[in-house]
């Protein structure tokens, strides 16, 4: 690799943080990045459906959060803005996490189609002011919008600082070059390991089934979901689901930094029109986001290791368990991680739930934490064990409203022979001495004096636990 090239990938690198993505007007992405595997498709979307209905100036910024036009849920918000004549940079920001159930994508919240938002310099208040009107806004939105504007002008004039100082000239040859070597990284990496093909059927609580036919050969991945329902509960868009499946792919083959139009192109995804992956306006997304990605992870990962063996995997649980608490105006939000799976050679890494204090939760909200650590993992033994997930225990000290959803694979796919399922997840309520579960997608009023228990999901262990032989 050259060292321009290097230089070049150096410089995407630094400045695409977050989830955000950096494509040319002439739609070739330079690179995708991101945690949500989701983002590795909706923001591609994004920026094209935004340069189709808006022309976009140097420094002009639109957004947008419908997911039919790239967006995710309605409580993330998108922003395209062209930071040069030539170049489109899209960034994901999340404004208040919300769980709010519904059966189509109006009632959860504002929907904001691709939207003009700032132009010629100038920020378009009487839009501003028309989204800030509408009953479903978030408190604060306008300011929000607008300190997340100021941020992206800086990050744009840093990088236009940048791309002076080095001296590096972005031309067509230069991205050419680019992609193309990106591409070659990952033929090569996928056909340094075995080819073959094999299917994978994950069934989900909510009875839809998802089918999945892979195939790799000669450096390429082809991936057929051809037998997969109709939806019933899951609705995801279709470009959220290819989105999935390249980031499962890259990150098993160790490519996932290379992300783009390029490695994009080893990576062929059939869908069969009408199913659970290729959701229609105006089906709500937000249980297909967040469970239906858990389950399409799943079944890439579980295919994977069928195919190639000597890399098993036990199976990890993807999603966390969301729980949203509600008590009057105020509002709470937790993401309870899962434990990963183990392999052949170490153990799954435990789980942690992300910023929580107790003593802030404590002192914003009506109730008392009995507890929050590990949980006691049946399921994942093996001789090397599945990460323990969590148990999060809250006392109701005043009547509160509950919401959560997590990954709903509890029927539990066939795995390789070599690994065992973890714990799923579970959701518990106690009452005047009993104790029932509740599913694992639902909200629930939690009247005062009940407790409530948010477990989330173990990691699978890997191999027969060792015997040990006690000599008397």
């Amino acid at each position: 690799m050259s060292y321009h090239i290097e230089l070049f990938h150096s410089l995407l690198s630094d400045f695409l943080q977050g989830e955000s993505a950096l494509l040319t007007t002439e739609n070739d992405v330079l690179m995708v990045r991101g945690s949500n595997p989701v983002s590795y498709g909706t923001l591609v979307t994004a920026a094209n459906t935004a340069s189709k209905y808006l022309k976009l100036a140097e420094g002009d910024i639109a957004l947008l959060n419908d997911p039919y036009s790239g967006g995710t849920t309605l409580d993330e918000i998108t922003f395209i803005m062209a930071v040069s004549e030539d170049l489109i940079w899209v960034n994901r920001r999340t404004l208040n996490k919300n769980i709010k159930f519904a059966k189509s994508v109006e009632e959860e919240g504002l929907r904001i189609p691709p939207t003009p938002l700032r132009q010629k310099g100038q920020l378009n208040e009487m839009i501003l002011g028309a989204m800030s009107a509408h009953p479903a806004c978030p408190a604060n939105f306008t300011e929000w919008i607008k300190a997340q504007c100021a941020d992206m002008i800086a990050s744009a004039q840093k990088l236009h600082d940048t791309i002076e100082g080095t001296g590096i000239s972005v031309t067509g040859e230069l991205i050419e070059d680019y992609l193309h070597l990106s591409k070659k990284l990952a033929v090569q990496k996928i056909s340094e390991r075995a080819s073959g093909e094999t299917r994978v059927d994950v069934v989900l609580d909510s009875g839809e089934l998802l089918r999945l036919n892979l195939e790799i050969q000669d450096g390429r991945v082809a991936m057929d979901f051809g037998g997969t329902s109709a939806a019933k509960t899951l609705h995801l868009t279709e470009s959220a689901a290819y989105g999935t499946c390249f980031k499962a792919i890259s990150d098993f083959y160790g490519f996932d930094r290379y992300a783009n139009t390029g490695s994009f192109s080893i990576l062929q995804v059939t869908k069969p029109a009408g199913c659970w992956l290729m959701a229609k306006y105006p089906a709500s997304t937000l249980k297909g986001m967040t469970c239906g990605v858990a389950a399409l992870k799943t079944a890439v990962d579980l295919a994977l290791s069928y195919i190639h063996t000597k890399n098993e995997k036990s199976l990890s649980s993807t999603t966390p368990l969301l729980v949203q608490l509600n008590h009057e105006s105020t509002q709470t939000f937790l993401s309870i991680g899962g434990g990963q799976g183990a392999t052949s050679e170490v153990e799954g890494r435990s789980a942690h739930i992300e910023t929580l204090s107790v003593e802030t939760l404590e002192r914003q909200f009506p109730v008392r934490i009995h507890r929050i650590d590990r949980r006691n993992s049946i399921g994942g033994k093996g001789k090397f064990n599945g990460g323990r997930g969590m148990i999060c225990k809250i006392e109701a000290l005043e009547d509160l409203q509950a919401a959560w959803l997590t990954d709903m694979t509890l029927h539990r796919p066939r795995l390789p022979k070599n690994c065992s399922h973890g714990d799923p997840s579970e959701v518990t309520l106690e009452h005047a001495g009993t104790t029932k579960s509740l599913p694992v997608l639902g909200q629930q009023k939690i009247l005062k004096g009940e407790i409530v228990s948010f477990c989330s999901g173990s990691g699978g262990g890997y191999g027969r636990p060792e015997t040990k032989v006690i000599v008397e």
